[in-house]
């Protein structure tokens, strides 16, 4: 069987400021890509964004319209990866950190590393770069989770990615978490990361929004996924959320916030909180109305 490659799309700045960088993050976001395929790469003196993408086309087709750019202070490369390598390749340098007030992250291959006094420990591994907990739009839902203790027993992990979501649910006091992705690969890599927590696994599953969960009513559901996606699902995702839960929706670019705004209006939910941060935004819900709670898990 042929080794699976991936694709590594590499925009460095060649003249650093904070300008430029503002410049690059406007111009890779404004293309509404999966939050989880972006990873920022800083040095004392450097600074570059990547993209990966799982077809060369793809990857071809941004390296491209940007070249048609004629950004001259960006150097863009393409880099093919076969599997083996890219299932590493990402985790140099990544080192634990602080995901909120509550949680420090620690790479599953770093156990052995202190967890700062007063945090509790998420060790985390993965086969990609999505759902490490680095990227904004994780953290913002996260941290949206963190603020909603003692609200909610169920939760719903919408593209659980590597499960981190899940898990600061269940560390929160969820007694019931219900995980899926349609990538199984995340699935596997979300049950190796809930098993390394100590948490169960039950619930996580290879499935999309319209299998299975939408049968049920979550206290507590969050969906960190692309403006698009989020969108074409909302019929979908909104009908999960039992009246008076809540919904945190995450992976909007700020680019299309208004765009999200307009489009994911809905008569049964109720803005309760926005967070901005330097290119994304993730939006805090409760519903007012709608089906009965009386099949809330």
């Amino acid at each position: 069987m042929k080794n699976k490659v991936a694709y590594e799309v590499v925009f460095k700045l060649i003249e650093d400021s904070s300008a430029a960088r503002d410049i690059l993050r406007y111009i890779i976001t404004s293309f509404d890509l999966p939050a989880t395929s972006l990873v920022e790469k800083e040095g004392v003196k450097s600074f570059a964004m990547t993209v990966y993408f799982d077809d060369k086309d793809d990857a071809t087709r941004m390296v491209e319209t940007f070249r048609t750019l004629d950004l001259r202070n960006i150097d863009i490369s393409l880099l093919a990866h076969h599997e083996k390598d890219w299932a590493t390749k990402w985790k140099q340098g990544w080192k634990p950190f602080s995901l909120t007030k509550r949680f420090h992250v620690i790479p599953l291959w770093q156990k052995d590393r202190r967890c700062p006094k007063g945090k509790q420990a998420i060790f985390l591994d993965t086969t990609n770069a999505f759902g490490t907990g680095l990227h904004e739009t994780t953290k913002f839902t996260a941290q949206i989770i963190e603020s909603m203790t003692g609200k909610f027993d169920s939760f719903l992990d919408i593209g659980t990615g590597s499960g981190i979501l899940s898990i600061v649910a269940h560390k929160l006091g969820a007694k019931k978490v219900y995980a899926i992705d349609i990538d199984p690969a995340a699935v596997d890599v979300a049950r190796t990361n809930l098993k390394a927590n100590r948490l169960p696994v039950k619930g996580v599953v290879t499935s999309d929004i319209a299998a299975g969960a939408g049968r049920r009513f979550y206290d507590l559901v969050a969906a960190n996924l692309v403006t698009q996606d989020l969108i074409e699902f909302k019929d979908k995702i909104i009908p999960c959320v039992a009246v008076g839960g809540h919904l945190v929706v995450s992976g909007i670019s700020l680019a299309n916030l208004a765009l999200f705004e307009r489009e994911f209006n809905h008569f049964s939910l109720r803005v309760i909180k926005v967070v901005k941060g330097k290119e994304w935004a993730a939006l805090l819900f409760q519903k007012t109305e709608g089906q009965s709670s009386d099949q809330r898990l």
